[in-house]
């Protein structure tokens, strides 16, 4: 520690007031210690005493010879002198550089009363004199703010050194490269060499970082986006000359310009973005509704494309959810009934009824005998069936057989010279469930399901020709029958004939009590013409002919015909022909059918609340039960077995769940018959 020269520190100081109290001179001293940083080799450290009289002494104590980096401390000694106050202010100071240097690196001051004699002791404690990097400046003080060095690190940089182009502060003015020459560099985040004009700096080098000269880029987060780059097809301005996919916009396949696909579209870029492409929405396939339930077919192929804005063309669907596109009862929203039929395109047929199946009736009643007709009462009991040979049977309720009433037994109708008649027709009375069966040479008679009545003819002049179609309207009840021959008779009139027509007539229908429906064909022989004649109340003598369309060449005649009201009436015949028409229009319309000239239909019934059409119809060797309705052939219950070998000839029902058909060698059949494990 120096202190040797230092304790003996003479002070010129005036006295303001002596009196024996006082202390003499040197009596009273202050010692003060101070200590300095280690790295403090240039500067400088002055004590300076004050007296408070306008007199001062200070003492420099440069570090060139003071200096010691093993002690680095120092002590002075600052005595009283004559002249003095009682009050004596020491300042210490540390310069930098030198004594003569007036750079402040640190001081300290504190005031002292000399008014007593002895010793005081001031340690100032480790003044900042901090210069790590030897230049001779300290660090700058964040407490006093003393000290000029801004960055104690570089021996280079220190007030009026010179500045360099570094990026830094290095004369500590507070300004980067100052007096510099400089130049703009831009933030080149992308790395694609040019820069994002609005980050810049000016700088004379090059910023750390990712930095360049060039400007420019437009979109610095890709570096496929500058000025320099090829501009693609894709939505974006690639090179940065504010157009967008310019070179894409000329010529028949310019972007935006109309194309044509299955549905209109516009040009669009492509994958590759090397050029322009057809993009247009992909269509909605349309499938044929052909029962307009809203549905298509199921598995049925595409008829068209909807493209989207465009309105679904009428009996068009977007789906193939249908499975009988002939019914628009039949879809996925129908509810399943017992009727034979999947109502609800779930694959199965009168799930969750308590339904049976379509099976013949084997029964001693029925059995052999070749059945012409069957009718069935609206409530379901009776049910009439009659036949060839004076045969006739009926059923009086479900729990009963059936009871033959065959012409020649007891309770049968009698039989003319020996012979039985053939009956083709028949009616049953919706008030008393009896029956009037028509048939062979014009003979018809009337059963009470005990005896039969007496038995009547109308004159045909015509052996083997015979009645065809009976039914009875109005109140009191006026009973109608056509022939074959082409007549139509009210059987209770007189005379009984009606009209005759140049044909021949196969069915007879009525439609409500002001109108009948004969149908047949305008002639006898040769190539045959189909006839639907309409006769209404009160002459029933003027018939009007309906307007049919069927097939050029048509070859043959209409059989049966079929209606519950006014709107639908359905006709069949010869050759798979359908044919639909209503109450107010001669015009009737052909219904497709998938069995033209293979099946001969023969009958036809339509149950109430229904637009389906029930028919049986034979080809050579066997029968068949069809469905139609307004839109064409659709499904049909199912035999129970394989189906009849043996011609059909009538159905009659109540409705959809129950329906009766006959047919040749003793074939009844009955809609719904339990499966054979629960019949008794």
């Amino acid at each position: 520690m120096r202190q040797s020269a230092l304790l003996l520190l003479p002070l010129l100081l005036l006295a303001c007031k002596k009196d024996s109290k006082e202390p003499g001179l040197k009596e009273a001293a202050v010692h003060v210690q101070m200590r300095y940083s280690t790295t403090f080799k240039q500067g400088c450290i002055k004590v300076l005493a004050e007296g408070g009289t306008g007199n001062r002494a200070e003492k420099s104590l440069p570090m060139t010879e003071h200096f010691n980096e093993a002690e680095p401390a120092l002590d002075v000694a600052v005595f009283r002198q004559e002249g003095w106050s009682r009050d004596v202010q020491i300042t210490v100071t540390a310069y930098e550089l030198n004594c003569d240097s007036d750079r402040v690196a640190a001081r300290q001051k504190q005031t002292f009363s000399f008014a007593k004699a002895g010793k005081q002791t001031w340690d100032v404690g480790e003044l900042h004199t901090v210069d790590e990097d030897g230049d001779g400046y300290v660090a700058r003080d964040a407490v006093s703010g003393l000290g000029s060095d801004c960055n104690d690190d570089d021996r280079e940089a220190y007030p009026s050194a010179a500045e360099r182009c570094n990026g830094r502060d290095d004369n500590c003015d507070g300004v980067v490269d100052d007096g510099l020459e400089t130049q703009a560099w831009y933030e080149d985040n992308d790395e694609d060499g040019f820069g994002n004009s609005a980050a810049v700096v000016q700088a004379c080098a090059k910023p750390e970082g990712k930095y360049v000269a060039n400007a420019g880029d437009c979109d610095d987060g890709n570096r496929n986006v500058h000025p320099d780059a090829f501009e693609a097809c894709n939505g974006r301005d690639d090179n940065c000359n504010d157009q967008i996919d310019e070179t894409f916009r000329e010529g028949q396949q310019a972007l935006d310009a109309p194309c044509s696909a299955a549905c209109p579209g516009r040009y669009a870029c492509n994958a590759a973005q090397t050029g322009t492409e057809c993009v247009a929405p992909a269509p909605t396939l349309l499938y044929t509704d052909a029962d307009g339930d809203g549905d298509g077919l199921r598995d049925s192929a595409s008829v068209g494309n909807l493209c989207p804005g465009e309105t679904l063309p009428p009996m068009m669907s977007e789906n193939t959810l249908d499975c009988d596109d002939r019914d628009s009862a039949t879809n996925i929203r129908g509810v399943e009934v017992c009727d034979g039929l999947d109502n609800d395109c779930d694959g199965m047929v009168d799930e969750g009824t308590s339904c049976g199946e379509l099976r013949r009736i084997v029964e001693p009643a029925l059995a052999g005998r070749q059945w012409r007709t069957v009718v069935v009462h609206p409530s379901g009991y009776p049910v009439w069936v009659a036949g060839m040979n004076g045969a006739l049977a009926v059923k009086l309720d479900a729990n009963s057989l059936f009871v033959n009433h065959d012409s020649g037994t007891t309770g049968g109708c009698p039989a003319t010279g020996g012979e039985r008649p053939d009956w083709r027709a028949a009616w049953v009375n919706p008030t008393n469930g009896y029956v009037t069966i028509a048939g062979g040479d014009g003979r018809f008679a009337d059963h009470n399901r005990g005896t039969c009545g007496p038995l009547l003819q109308v004159n045909l002049n015509s052996p083997g020709d015979y009645l065809s179609g009976i039914v009875s309207v109005g109140s009191p009840l006026q009973t109608f029958a056509v022939s074959t021959l082409g007549h139509l008779f009210e059987l209770a009139h007189d005379p009984p004939l009606r009209h005759q027509s140049e044909g021949r007539y196969w069915g007879l229908h009525s439609l409500g009590p002001g109108a009948l429906y004969a149908v047949g064909t305008v002639n006898r022989s040769g190539a045959l013409s189909p006839v639907v004649n309409q006769y209404t109340r009160p002459s029933w003598n003027s018939p009007t002919r309906q307007s049919l369309q069927v097939p050029s060449g048509y070859d043959g005649g209409m059989r049966a015909v079929g209606a519950v009201d006014p709107g639908l009436i359905f006709v069949v015949g010869d050759g798979g022909l359908v044919l639909r028409g209503s109450g107010q229009s001669i015009d009737w319309a052909r219904v497709s059918s998938l069995d033209e000239d293979e099946i001969d239909y023969v009958s036809v019934v339509v149950p109430q609340g229904s637009e389906s059409a029930y028919v049986v119809g034979n080809d050579a060797a066997r029968g068949y039960l069809h469905r139609f309705t307004r839109h064409g052939r659709a499904a049909n219950p199912t035999f129970a077995s394989s189906g009849p070998i043996a011609h059909l000839h009538s159905i009659a029902m109540t409705s959809a769940g129950n329906f009766w058909i006959v047919g040749d060698d003793g074939h009844v059949y009955h809609f719904p018959e339990p499966p054979p494990s629960f019949q008794e």
